[in-house]
């Protein structure tokens, strides 16, 4: 079910496990648990994973999948999530006043923060080292000390992490030029808080990812990042949509409104006049302006994506309420445009919640008459009468659990004659939504040569024409496919002509 429903959990299960899986010594211990060859996100992300999964192991629930999962996902993601919104509320208000209950509430509910919380993945951790970047800033004021350069290696463990660290180049760039401006630096001390803070993010990152002292797990990490840079700004397989236009329908859905995202934007820029603020809503902004240029220009949009600039970007929604209730009473010209304003939260709170409550109901009903559930069961009584082992390949995002005599295997890449012949798969389980995916007019291969062979395949099974197979039979979630021969060997001859 893992695979079925979040392939990207299901690949990365298995690393955890061998990370801290029993070795002959000391050394390949420590080696194994850094050197865990899968390095499309960082260290801070798969060691505490893997010291949870370790914990579980010696309660003897290593093989307890649904805990181990529901472990993974709390700890993983959830709880540092929770602490980086904490973060976030201090930031605005010190927890000094009722603004901070309030703000914090309204965090939560983000379609997109309780989305992540389904998943197990490195976002929640991603949240909290760029809100911990944004608070050792606030906190060092300028003065350019200690905090200073906390922040920087903090932001060598995000960089690590999952690259966006990176997007900190104009936050960083403003706080320095900020510092030369008020003449808190000269020009020598202005290149040398800047080399210097390079240094100790590159640091961060090295202690963050120590795999990069070993030269082959270097080269594989290298290799790695440069695919997730390409598969996040291009495409997976094949290109994905980019722009507003084909981001918008998810930031929608997951973030709120036109009317309400325009409003927080102005509000952050609003709040710049505030001297008491300004530097914490300069510190938002120069944050939030690279990492979504880039999402709505140069990269396809996924709401995990923006998760750590834009809820810092809704967080400057604090400065719209009074500290004093009192001063509710107050009919200036400021005080109506932030009630105005601020009735706009609140009918967006409200959609929030609407949303929220779909996102728990599908969530926990997604399991109930579920169609790929019911295509394995269906497959199971259909292959029934072959009385041999059978290899069979399914699409990662059907149903397959374990099952005696079947030997499956799977695949992320795009399929193919060529695949399938060299494997000699007995049986084939295809998903249609992938079909559909792969067979869209709008659909383009990055390897323009290796999407055509696969459209030529999809297609064949589409169309019930596959080579060497024969059709058993197809329901709303997949097509199963037998060989030939093992049609005519084991079902009448009418099901097989």
């Amino acid at each position: 079910m893992v695979t079925m429903f979040e392939p990207d959990e299901a690949a990365m299960t298995w690393i955890p496990m061998r990370m801290v899986s029993p070795q002959p010594n000391l050394v390949h211990t420590i080696y194994r648990l850094v050197a865990y060859g899968f390095y499309h996100y960082g260290w801070a992300h798969f060691l505490p994973s893997a010291l949870v999964y370790k914990i579980l192991t010696w309660l003897g629930q290593g093989d307890n999948m649904p805990l181990v999962m529901l472990s993974y996902r709390q700890l993983i993601t959830v709880l540092p999530m929770i602490a980086s919104l904490l973060v976030l509320v201090y930031l605005q208000d010190q927890f000094k006043t009722w603004r901070s209950v309030a703000l914090f509430i309204f965090l939560l509910s983000v379609p997109a923060i309780v989305q992540n919380g389904f998943w197990w993945h490195p976002d929640g951790l991603a949240m909290f080292f760029s809100s911990l970047v944004l608070y050792f800033l606030w906190k060092d004021n300028r003065q350019f000390g200690k905090h200073f350069y906390i922040a920087a290696a903090v932001c060598g463990v995000l960089t690590a992490l999952k690259v966006i660290g990176l997007f900190f180049f104009l936050t960083i760039a403003m706080v320095l030029i900020w510092g030369l401006v008020e003449k808190r630096l000269t020009w020598k001390q202005f290149f040398a808080k800047a080399f210097t803070f390079i240094l100790v993010m590159a640091a961060g990152i090295l202690i963050s990812s120590p795999y990069l002292l070993i030269p082959s797990h270097r080269e594989l990490a290298i290799g790695n990042l440069m695919g997730e840079i390409f598969g996040t700004s291009d495409g997976y397989l094949v290109y994905y949509a980019k722009g507003l236009q084909a981001a918008w329908s998810t930031i929608r859905a997951y973030y709120g409104e036109l009317i309400f995202l325009l409003a927080a934007l102005a509000v952050s820029v609003w709040s710049l006049w505030d001297k008491e603020t300004r530097y914490l809503r300069a510190l938002i902004l120069s944050w939030f302006i690279p990492l979504t240029v880039h999402l709505l220009l140069f990269s396809h949009f996924k709401p995990h994506y923006w998760l750590p600039v834009a809820i810092p970007m809704l967080s400057n929604l604090a400065f719209l309420p009074p500290a004093n209730m009192k001063t509710w009473r107050n009919k200036d010209r400021t005080s109506l445009i932030k009630a105005a304003l601020l009735l706009v939260v609140v009918a967006q709170f409200g959609v929030f919640l609407d949303r929220d409550v779909e996102l728990f109901r599908n969530r926990i009903t997604r399991a109930e008459n579920n169609q790929e559930i019911n295509f394995y069961y269906r497959a199971a009584d259909e292959l029934a009468p072959v009385a041999q082992d059978l290899t069979v390949y399914y699409d990662y995002r059907l149903y397959l659990p374990e099952t005696e005599g079947w030997f499956v295997d799977s695949t992320f890449d795009l399929l193919t004659y060529n695949y399938i012949q060299e494997r000699d798969f007995d049986v084939l389980m295809l998903s249609h939504q992938r079909i559909r995916d792969y067979l869209q007019p709008s659909a383009v291969g990055i390897d323009a040569d290796t999407f055509a062979l696969s459209q030529a395949f999809y297609s064949d099974a589409d169309n019930e024409q596959l080579e060497g197979y024969k059709l058993l039979f197809r329901d709303p979630a997949a097509l199963l496919y037998i060989k030939e021969e093992l049609c005519q060997t084991y079902y009448s001859q009418e099901r097989c002509e």
